[in-house]
């Protein structure tokens, strides 16, 4: 019983391979996002690490 469910009626080769391809797919997509998501994250902290750099050397500025 279970070796004809995974053979599926001679179709197990291409809806396993379907099933591997969505999985690779879902996999590849989520690290992609994950490896965007934290460079978008290191940019902005390097943007507001220069506002405050701006910040401080502005009011030591206006001190004079």
């Amino acid at each position: 019983m279970i070796l004809e469910f995974l053979n599926m009626g001679g179709y197990a080769l291409y809806v396993w391979l379907s099933y591997a391809f969505a999985a690779l797919s879902l996999t590849s997509l989520y690290y992609v996002s994950v490896k965007n998501l934290n460079s978008i994250k290191n940019i902005e902290h390097l943007y507001r690490s220069e506002k405050v750099k701006e910040a401080s050397a502005s009011a030591q500025v206006s001190k004079f």
